[in-house]
């Protein structure tokens, strides 16, 4: 018996159907009837099945029982091959065929072996039930990969390999996609997207050692989407090339002990999404990854206790880093990044107590860096070495890191804002800063500062010169770097006087922690002219002792050495005794006696110390003038 040229002999009611059905390109329904593989397979490939015929050939199948092997291996098929509420008992084998379009959906399979497989259009998996590996390795697909709905479980084990695959369409794994095991997609080629919204996959064992979704060099043209989906394991896109975005978005990715998403020298044309309530338990890694348009991190949680939250050293974004509201727990490290548009981290919380809860060394930021609205660290907030294009702002932020809370050090910034909510509670270091506006409120001060080497063009609020130095008190050591700077301050706000004051107390504050002779020879200077930046005490001085001269002289005047001699007169007689240079003729015509000859000798070593004290501290101020 034959069916259009194709002996059925053997074949039992639901084939003689099938082979019917096929040629006609009907489906067939069988109710749970067994179809043997073998017969699947003779009838897609008896002679004279031309794929010009009208009604086109078509097996398609519909609720059979497929028994013993369909093996379409190396074999070359032309017509669409669909399965669809099947129960296939063992692996189909399609490796280095070349099929046409291919379906099982809503079938239930042991697994499916097509590596090197092309088929021209998609392969379509929808809702299937498959219990073991999906082998797709360098097998070339010109349509989608179609997964919504499908149950892949190999608890342990790899899943779907689809290693150097090359799709020409989407992979469509979400609406209810479940996966237990491992997919891996390395060097793969996807044109079009992955689409992974709301999928659930666990993975773990020697199947996902390099990932539960290891997807490392692969090139994707479209996006990588995986909106609200749970993920236990690590997703990698190591070396990956993303035409579109990275989108997690609501998503829950654990992997507590390890990392639970790489990015690392992954390229991603369109922005990478970790935003709206996604929450990463794990490494958050993205070292020398290159994104454009965002990295959008608001509202996202990045949990990994003592180790990184996010690391992300050498991060080259072209464009904006939107971290508003995040919450991390463990290091967010941005060391050596590029980031053309503004960071924002407003109202962000960032936990790492004892540890650094931001780290942004060497960082070139195009535009703003905002670390305040709220903003909160319990550990270390470093910004070392930094170039920050507009402003870098910690306005009412909470810096609760102890024993350093903020370290800005060796960074450029245009304008630098610490009006903090509240005291930090650890030191803050400015050292070697450069600043163009230093804005700052005194209500939230830290209780210690380290300002050696920082430069600022101008400060506000422009507060007394005595307010301004209970903020220098707060630096630890004694660098003279910071009165200088802030008298400069003062001097271009045209406050001389304030400027004077500043450098005063720098010399006050230098001389506690000198030797003995130092601080009495410092004590000397300071009482007699202010070390200079208080001339009036030189002048008060020298009228104090130039009244007392005068009117002890007056009284008793001093005898004279030669007779006749020039007439006596106190005030000049003082003068002379005073004045270590100047001679006006009366000390050398008259000698005191007595009592009056101690006081000469108070009047000369006066005169000499004031003249001394006098030059060390106007020589003092005009250098640092």
């Amino acid at each position: 018996m034959t069916v259009d040229g194709l002996d059925t002999a053997g074949f039992n009611e639901a084939e003689l159907a099938l082979a019917a059905g096929f040629v006609r390109g009907e489906p067939v329904r069988t109710d749970g009837a067994e179809v043997r593989g073998s017969v699947i397979a003779r009838v897609l490939c008896r002679p004279g099945a031309e794929t010009g015929a009208w009604p086109r050939p078509v097996l398609r199948l519909i609720g059979a029982r497929i028994t013993g092997e369909l093996d379409l291996s190396f074999v070359e098929v032309a017509h669409p091959l669909i399965l669809e509420d099947c129960d296939v008992e063992q692996t189909p084998g399609f490796y280095w065929s070349r099929l046409n379009f291919v379906s099982f959906r809503n079938s239930r399979l042991p697994g499916l072996l097509a590596a090197n497989a092309t088929i021209d259009g998609h392969l379509r998996l929808l809702g299937a039930r498959i219990d073991g590996e999906v082998n797709l390795k360098g097998a070339k697909i010109t349509g989608g990969l179609l997964l919504n709905r499908a149950h892949l479980t190999v608890p342990g084990g790899m899943a779907l390999d689809a290693e150097r695959a090359e799709i020409g369409g989407d992979i469509l794994a979400g609406s209810g996609f479940r996966m237990s095991g491992a997919m891996r997609l390395f060097q793969a080629t996807i044109a079009g997207g992955v689409l992974m919204d709301g999928a659930v996959v666990e993975g773990g064992g020697e199947g996902s050692r390099y990932g539960v979704i290891a997807a490392d060099s692969v090139e994707i043209r479209g996006g990588f989407s995986m909106r609200g989906a749970a993920v236990a394991g690590e997703i990698s896109l190591r070396h990956g090339r993303i035409g579109g975005a990275v989108t997690l978005s609501g998503a829950t990715l654990d992997n507590p002990d390890g990392v639970a998403l790489r990015l690392d020298r992954a390229e991603v044309n369109a922005g990478v999404n970790l935003h709206d309530g996604c929450v990463i338990t794990g490494e958050t890694r993205m070292v020398s990854a290159q994104v454009g348009r965002t990295l959008r991190l608001r509202g996202g949680t990045f949990r990994n206790p003592g180790g990184f939250a996010l690391l992300a050293d050498g991060l080259a974004l072209d464009g904006n880093l939107d971290g508003q509201e995040l919450v991390a727990e463990g290091e967010v490290s941005i060391i050596e990044g590029r980031v053309t548009g503004p960071i924002k981290f407003e109202g962000a919380s960032m936990s790492n107590p004892g540890g650094r809860s931001l780290r942004t060394t060497g960082i070139v930021a195009g535009s703003i860096m905002n670390c305040c609205d709220g903003f909160t660290a319990t550990g270390r907030v470093s910004v070392t070495s930094a170039k920050v294009g507009s402003t870098l702002c910690f306005d009412g932020a909470t810096l609760l890191g102890t024993p350093v809370a903020l370290r800005v050090v060796r960074t450029e910034a245009g304008t630098l804002r610490m009006s903090f909510a509240e005291p930090p509670a650890g030191l803050v270091e400015l050292r070697h800063t450069r600043i163009g506006l230093l804005r700052d409120a005194r209500a939230s001060w830290p209780a210690a500062l380290d300002l050696d080497g920082v430069t600022y063009q101008t400060m506000e609020p422009l507060l007394p010169a005595a307010q301004r130095l209970e903020w220098l008190a707060r630096a630890p050591g004694l660098p003279p770097q910071p009165y200088e700077q802030l008298a400069a301050h003062y001097r271009q706000a045209g406050d001389d006087a304030a400027a004077r004051r500043v450098l005063h107390a720098r010399q006050q504050r230098q001389r506690a922690s000198g030797s003995w002779p130092s601080r009495a020879w410092g004590w000397l200077q300071d009482i007699t002219v202010g070390y200079g930046y208080r001339p009036q005490r030189a002048a008060g001085w020298l009228a104090a002792l130039l009244a007392l001269g005068t009117i002890a002289f007056s009284l008793r005047p001093p005898v004279p050495i030669t007779s006749p001699g020039p007439h006596f007169n106190a005030l000049i007689y003082t003068l002379d005794l005073l004045l270590p240079v100047v001679s006006f003729g009366q000390e050398t015509a008259f000698e005191p006696r007595g009592g009056q000859q101690w006081l000469a000798y108070v009047l000369i070593i006066a005169g000499w110390t004031l003249a001394t004290t006098a030059a060390a501290g106007f020589t003092r101020a005009m250098s640092r003038s």
